[in-house]
């Protein structure tokens, strides 16, 4: 898997945007579920998912282009707060919202061991309201094991798929650069060195194709 500090700028703009987004989807989501539940909550327990939706806001503002890459972990940990406050102030159900959380954590984690870590850390927040929820034990466990399970089976197809996608797109990097170095020695020139990167082999072909451009 590729190291988290590979990741280009671009695409950390597209997750950070990406998680931003999600929280502030879920903390307006959070409003016409609340209104259904039974009793219903106090208005000023509403608080909790109009800080979702403006703490998602702000991780949408931020310049994530001038961010490391393992800034990006700040989002997955401040959502797991968030799912986690609602889940005592609201329901149990809120849990669930924990499955997106580990969704994009799979897509942007690249780094094993820290993913397992962020599994760990999510299997805890969701086991977690057996502590300090007084709903009825059996119930609660029961709902807390499904949704661990929907949890770590989605976060380990994202995983998966995540893994397929780079091993076809190192494949088609090698077959690029085959193919340029075949290029130049069929030209007669030099070996156009190492290529570690779709940019090197974007500016080798670039380089190639000017070469043997005829000048007007």
């Amino acid at each position: 898997m590729q190291a988290t500090g590979e990741m280009d700028v671009a695409e950390r703009q597209r997750l950070g945007r990406t998680g931003g987004a999600l929280l502030i989807i879920g903390s307006l989501a959070a409003f016409p579920a609340a209104f259904v539940l039974e009793p219903a909550p106090k208005t000023v327990e509403h608080l909790v998912a109009i800080a979702g939706v403006l703490v998602g806001l702000a991780i949408w503002l931020v310049p994530w282009e001038r961010m490391s890459a393992r800034s990006l972990y700040l989002i997955p940990l401040i959502g797991t707060g968030e799912v986690m406050i609602g889940t005592a102030v609201f329901s149990a159900d809120f849990a669930f919202y924990q499955v997106l959380i580990g969704v994009y954590t799979a897509y942007v984690v690249r780094d094993r061991i820290h993913f397992l870590a962020f599994l760990a850390a999510f299997t805890f927040a969701t086991v977690a309201p057996l502590l300090y929820l007084d709903d009825d034990a059996n119930s609660l466990l029961h709902h807390i094991l499904v949704m661990l399970l929907v949890l770590l089976i989605s976060a380990g197809v994202v995983r998966y798929l995540r893994g397929v996608l780079e091993m076809r797109e190192r494949q088609y990097q090698r077959f690029a650069a085959e193919a340029v170095s075949l290029a130049e020695r069929i030209r007669g020139g030099d070996p156009p060195g190492t290529i570690d990167s779709a940019e090197d082999v974007e500016r080798k072909l670039a380089a190639l194709v000017s070469k043997t451009t005829p000048e007007r």
